[in-house]
């Protein structure tokens, strides 16, 4: 089930700190979507918070929100305890040098009319870092650090590149402006599973190397399982559930929606078998209409009465787990 609360977030110091995010879209018929509705969390120096969730769950409307790409509809954003809706535009676009996001189609966020070199270091460009010589020679490192031979890629542009590649020009181009946080939307999603396991060995070494905060999104466990420290699994808009990733897989009871995540994660193992399902035949509900009190309770199999008149509170369960939900003990 899905609700509202704060009592997961953590004292001062955050590098990243969401509150009472909202995100509503307006339709050309003059309806609104509800993609995003109460939404906190936060993030800590050097950690890893992914965000998991079914597509339309309103996950990627939160990164890009993080950015104010669009700002919010209402709640508030702050980066190192600065809240970016205070900002002027000025004061924003230079708050988004320590926020570098980095987008689910490799090929697309890239200029094909430029060549790698000028890709990645446009940012750098932009804001008059270093000389042209000291620029070349900071993007031939970066370059090599995400696995791209700079004397191969250099004039190359994306047609040239396989979307691997075109995904590894795409970090360094936000790794060169070294960030605080980093924003990885659905970065996975258009790469064969090789590629996948070769960029995620990237994002953890960078993340040490560097000690970055990273924001990473993705609609699938098994694969925020290997990069994650803490886990916010979505639902239409709402947090049902935020987990440490090494209480993810102890025997314990989740959230109804994160356990029906956790069923569709392929497995070796015969004792793994998925118990309870979500109803048959029950579709994602329309953002336009969501379902009143908890918004997982049309598809939910512990769903009562109540559920559909009160909304759950985001609760403490254990000290690394918290959970909206009324029926989970």
């Amino acid at each position: 089930m899905a609700g509202t609360g704060k009592a997961h977030l953590r004292d001062d110091g955050a590098r990243l700190t969401v509150q009472d995010l909202v995100v509503e879209f307006r339709t050309k018929g003059d309806q609104t979507v509800r993609a995003v509705s109460g939404v906190s969390f936060d993030v800590l120096p050097g950690e890893t918070l992914s965000i998991v969730g079914e597509s339309g769950c309103g996950k990627s409307s939160v990164a890009r929100a993080v950015m104010h790409l669009p700002a919010p509809t209402s709640g508030q954003v702050r980066l190192n305890a600065q809240n970016l809706g205070s900002l002027d535009k000025q004061a924003l676009r230079r708050s988004r040098v320590a926020m570098q996001i980095i987008f689910q189609d490799p090929v697309a966020s890239l200029n094909p009319r430029r060549k790698v070199k000028d890709l990645v270091q446009e940012g750098v460009s932009i804001w008059g870092r270093g000389t042209a010589e000291s620029r070349d020679q900071d993007t031939r490192d970066v370059l090599d650090s995400v696995g791209l031979d700079p004397d191969v890629v250099w004039n190359r542009r994306p047609h040239e590149l396989s979307g691997g590649q075109c995904q590894r020009v795409s970090v360094a181009r936000a790794l060169l402006m070294e960030p605080e946080l980093l924003i990885c939307d659905e970065i996975l999603a258009s790469l064969d599973v090789s590629i996948q396991a070769q960029m995620l060995n990237l994002l953890r070494e960078t993340k040490a190397q560097r000690q970055l905060s990273m924001l990473f999104i993705a609609h699938d466990l098994a694969v925020v399982k290997n990069i994650s420290d803490r886990i916010l699994v979505m639902y239409l808009g709402k947090v049902c559930e935020v987990i440490d990733v090494e209480a993810l897989d102890r025997p314990a009871t989740h959230h109804p929606y994160t356990q029906l995540l956790l069923d569709s994660v392929p497995s070796i193992h015969a004792s793994r078998v998925a118990p309870a399902k979500a109803p048959a035949g029950q579709d994602l509900p329309s953002p336009l209409n969501p379902p009143s009190g908890c918004r997982f309770r049309t598809r939910c199999p512990l769903a009562t009465p109540r559920c559909a008149v009160e909304e759950p509170r985001l609760e403490r369960k254990q000290d690394d787990q918290f959970i909206a939900c009324h029926e989970v003990a």
